[in-house]
């Protein structure tokens, strides 16, 4: 008997099921409504294109399509509008879903209006991030993912607002009455080269029928174990809580609330949200130790504070995250020094100073590089003392302030991401003065000298390297001291959106050369396959590698490379491993030097922006602004974190948003979440010849008293039936992320059927 049956079948389900009327089952949201429905070969429910006229009705795989081929020097789209006059109700659980041909490499650009997110998707062989797009270096990657030739089902869950963004982001509309846009885009062909265009049948609007129903139960190791965390951090998606914005609802608390109820359906459970971007307040009381009287308290002004209903909006995110809904905490800080009056704050004050100041343009100061938003305004030394006295402060107004959550166990600790500049490695006086007196022996050290004498100057990075590890774990130990239980302390070093990429990486990877060198003759690709890609560790040699600069700029410095080996020794101290594609998670040496003194990894994925994709030539921005965050389709959308799974040991997953958090894909996203949070956060081993099958890892975590549990983890493309996996000495064994038994023969050899990409959670005594 093998325990396919087992394997959370709800969420196999590909297709749509249909049931009477206007009920349909979708997998992971269960039963919902059909509210609307848009047969996309007909022009009603106030249909466009761009360019107008370009899309076409064609029959694909027996069904007609809206079809639209990828543009030679435009940008262009497909738009309907959703739920007009349906009564649509604000803050309601609704599912866009988008029935698609999966018979050959398509990219769809999404811009769901409903609740405002530009998630999107990519099939077979196409690439999704713009290839050498315009604005940043972006990494796209072609996959040979194989194509099922049926229709298959993107969806999105929505939560509706008070109202919706028009297309060209000029006017809003009134959801209830008016409903909301939904556009499929697609880049011009230098940057969608491998795409045949837009295809799709059918879009629908459900409405969930019993949203808690619908919440994942995740099955957490038994305490006292440590926990696995899962969180995201949204860049882009926080204005609209402000007065008269898309959701301003319940005072802009609704928006974040729409935050936990998704949570509850994919099953993460840490809730992450910036506390500073670029540096600037994101809606918490700058004054709260002088608002409550308290000693210590600094000048109003040392930070400026917000504005408008929202002004305090964590003072009341905090205690629903916790209280009502159990999640952990973890702020996220892009923290460059205080920014409010001078004299008042660290940051304009700029203390770490460049190695060369002479040749720098005045430029708003003497700066590192020419992005004048981030360190042009906002620098701090992090070798200064007061600079850890000063986050200490902004810790005690984000975090101590909620004394009743921090005795429970709210908060997780804090996630620190500088941006460029900010965290800038300093040669000012005093921070040589520093240097000299801690790790050279108290002999001092000019700027000439560090120019002079490469071995110094590498003796010196590696200092800094040092004391930024050693912030970190002060941070970590400020946070315990003040109460919060088994403090994390995250280092997310990767400022950039894009994420690194391979070294000598070239314009996109693939692991089918012959194919894009086919369709992209002359250009820079590079086999993700290449033996010298693990062989080399050249993803590592990436993230070691200091960031290119040019002309007077110092973005070296500004930009500090990762060192792992300063935090291989701290406890619950991590600097995180980005990831996106999938040649960042396929060398098992590079997450070995992510280790910290746990034993484990923290990695967090970075989506590229992708901004000014969509420009039309005289017909700017006629989606709006132009930004999206690219998935694989399907089961293919979990390629990164399972192959994770199977070369490391992360136990921290976290994800930077470009936009508002949603999958296309929720089945397996929740049921890779579901067993990740199944396993103890502790370290494992991979155990040799476990599994009799192509592409499956075992690794064994012995959790002590608790038993030993096992990540069964299938890398493969496509279905496995019958991998025969063996649980030395075990005698019963059950489906972590289930309770439910796993079936052992008496030489404790399981019989499973492996989906593609699958991580698979056990747990045996």
């Amino acid at each position: 008997m093998t325990t396919q049956s087992l394997l959370l079948p709800a969420l196999a389900a590909a297709a749509l099921v249909a049931a009477p009327a206007r009920a349909i089952k979708l997998p992971v949201y269960g039963e919902c409504t059909i509210v609307d429905v848009i047969d996309c070969s007909k022009e009603d429910h106030r249909f466009a294109d761009y360019p107008a006229g370009a899309s076409r009705v064609e029959t694909i795989l027996g069904k007609p399509c809206r079809v639209l081929d990828v543009q030679p020097e435009t940008a262009s789209w497909v738009d309907w509008r959703l739920g007009e006059g349906k009564e649509l109700r604000p803050n309601g659980a609704y599912v866009v879903v988008i029935e698609y041909p999966d018979d050959e490499p398509r990219a769809f650009h999404v811009r769901n209006y409903g609740n405002n997110s530009r998630r999107s998707f990519y099939t077979g062989q196409a690439n999704g991030d713009a290839f050498e797009g315009p604005i940043v270096h972006h990494k796209p990657e072609s996959l040979k993912i194989p194509q099922s030739g049926k229709f298959q089902t993107w969806s999105s869950l929505t939560f509706l607002g008070l109202r919706a963004a028009t297309r060209d982001d000029k006017g809003k509309m009134d959801i209830a009455t008016d409903g909301f846009e939904i556009a499929i885009s697609q880049y011009q062909k230098k940057w969608h080269p491998l795409s045949a265009g837009i295809a799709v049948s059918r879009i629908l609007l459900c409405e969930i029928v019993d949203e808690k129903a619908a919440w994942a139960k995740i099955n957490f190791p038994p305490a006292p174990l440590p926990r696995r965390r899962i969180f995201w951090r949204e860049e882009m998606a926080d204005g609209v809580t402000g007065e008269g914005g898309l959701c301003d609802s319940n005072a802009g608390l609704d928006w974040i609330e729409q935050k936990f109820r998704a949570m509850k359906i994919f099953g993460q459970n840490t809730y992450c949200k910036d506390l500073l971007e670029f540096g600037h307040n994101q809606g918490w009381d700058v004054n709260w130790k002088g608002r409550n009287n308290l000693p210590g308290a600094k000048h109003p002004n040392w930070m400026w504070g917000g504005n408008g209903h929202d002004w305090d909006i964590w003072g009341r995110i905090v205690p629903m995250a916790v209280d009502k809904y159990g999640f952990d905490v973890l702020p996220y800080y892009e923290y460059g020094g205080a920014a409010g009056q001078e004299g008042l704050c660290l940051g304009p004050q700029k203390r770490a100073e460049p190695l060369d100041l002479d040749n720098k343009p005045d430029q708003r100061g003497k700066n590192y590089t020419h992005i004048w938003w981030s360190e042009g305004k906002l620098r701090v030394d992090i070798t200064d003392p007061d600079t850890l006295a000063e986050l200490e402060y902004i810790l005690d107004c984000t975090i101590f302030r909620f004394k009743e959550q921090v005795e429970k166990g709210g908060f997780a600790g804090v996630l620190m991401r500088p941006r460029p500049g900010q965290w800038a490695i300093g040669f000012g006086d005093a921070t040589r003065a520093r240097f000299a007196a801690e790790e050279n022996g108290g002999q001092a050290v000019s700027r000439a000298d560090l120019k002079a004498n490469k071995a110094l100057y590498d003796k010196y990075i590696a200092w800094f390297g040092k004391r930024r590890a050693q912030f970190m774990d002060e941070l970590r130990a400020y946070l315990e001291k003040g109460g919060v239980k088994n403090a994390v302390a995250i280092l997310e070093n990767d400022d950039s959106e894009t994420g690194y990429p391979l070294k000598d990486g070239g314009s996109m990877t693939t692991d089918d050369l012959p194919f894009c060198q086919a369709a992209l003759p002359g250009k820079e690709l590079r086999d993700v396959n290449d033996p010298s890609v693990v062989g080399d560790h050249r993803y590592l040699q990436a993230l070691r590698t200091p960031s290119p600069t040019w002309g007077c700029w110092e973005w070296q410095h500004a930009s500090p490379f990762c060192d792992p080996e300063h935090y291989q020794k701290l406890k619950n101290v991590w600097i995180a491993m980005p990831f996106h594609a999938l040649f960042t998670v396929t060398d098992p040496f590079c997450f070995q030097e992510f280790r910290n003194g746990n034993g484990t990894d923290t990695i967090i994925r970075h989506y590229d922006l992708n901004e000014g994709t969509l420009i039309q030539g005289e017909n700017p921005g006629s989606t709006g602004y132009c930004m999206a965050d690219w998935e694989h389709a399907g089961r293919a959308c979990m390629i990164a974190e399972v192959n994770a799974m199977a070369n490391g040991d992360p136990v921290n997953i976290g994800y930077l948003m470009g936009s508002n958090y949603t999958r296309g894909f929720p089945g397996p996203v929740q049921e890779f979440n579901l067993n990740f949070l199944a396993l103890p956060a502790l370290p494992s081993k991979v155990v040799p010849n476990a599994a009799k099958g192509k592409n499956v890892v075992v690794r064994e975590i012995d959790a002590g008293a608790a038993g030993k549990y096992y990540a069964v983890v299938h890398t493969g493309y496509r279905p496995q039936k019958g991998v025969q996996i063996r649980f030395a000495g075990a005698k019963k064994a059950t489906l972590a992320a289930t309770g439910k038994p796993l079936e052992l023969d008496k030489n404790g050899v399981a019989t499973i059927d492996l989906k593609p990409w699958q991580l698979l959670a056990v747990r045996v005594k």
